[in-house]
């Protein structure tokens, strides 16, 4: 089973990308997890697919069994490069790249709402109709006041109710994607 768990900001330093490496560590003995950067894509435009990035994104979307999207919250949303990274996955990429896409939404953030807003937001683009993405409902997870729950050096995530937690909407996650692929 192949995963992209992708960093949902070009920000240098992330929590999201400590989460995302993370679940790559942690559960990389029950699938092919590989953490994707979106710093490098070129901002969206509906008139220019020809970028060799952008191309290269589509192809591994669409090679991907799933989807793990870390995303922060920027002024109660998700960042906009996450957002441009969307849209060019979206009908202007050709049909079919996240139609029934299983896809799981994660974020931590400095605050105590650990993304909430983001990911609702997120949530709404991709089951959008020109998304129309197989999202895993009823495993929100939100990890708050990030700050304080990493390792700074490993990038580790170290509070136990947290782990737990992830432990659970992976297990879910994981059988959602061998029934979604079925």
């Amino acid at each position: 089973m192949k995963i992209l768990a992708i960093v949902g900001t070009n920000a240098p330093f992330s929590y999201n990308r400590f989460l995302a490496r993370f679940i790559a560590k942690r559960y990389g003995d029950k699938a092919d997890i590989e953490v994707k950067e979106i710093d490098k894509l070129t901002p969206f435009s509906r008139t220019d697919m020809a970028d060799d990035s952008i191309k290269q994104w589509v192809k591994d979307i669409k090679s991907a069994d799933g989807l793990i999207i870390a995303t922060p919250e920027y002024n109660h949303s998700i960042p906009s490069s996450l957002k441009s990274a969307l849209e060019w996955l979206g009908s202007h990429a050709g049909p079919n790249v996240m139609k029934m896409k299983p896809v799981a939404v994660v974020g931590t953030s400095y605050g105590t709402q650990g993304a909430s807003r983001a990911q609702e937001d997120i949530r709404e683009i991709l089951l959008s109709p020109d998304m129309s993405a197989n999202v895993l409902p009823g495993n929100e997870i939100l990890f708050g006041n990030a700050a304080s729950n990493f390792d700074k050096e490993t990038g580790d995530l170290t509070n136990d109710t947290y782990i737990k937690q992830l432990d659970g909407m992976m297990d879910n996650f994981f059988n959602f994607v061998k029934q979604a692929n079925k």
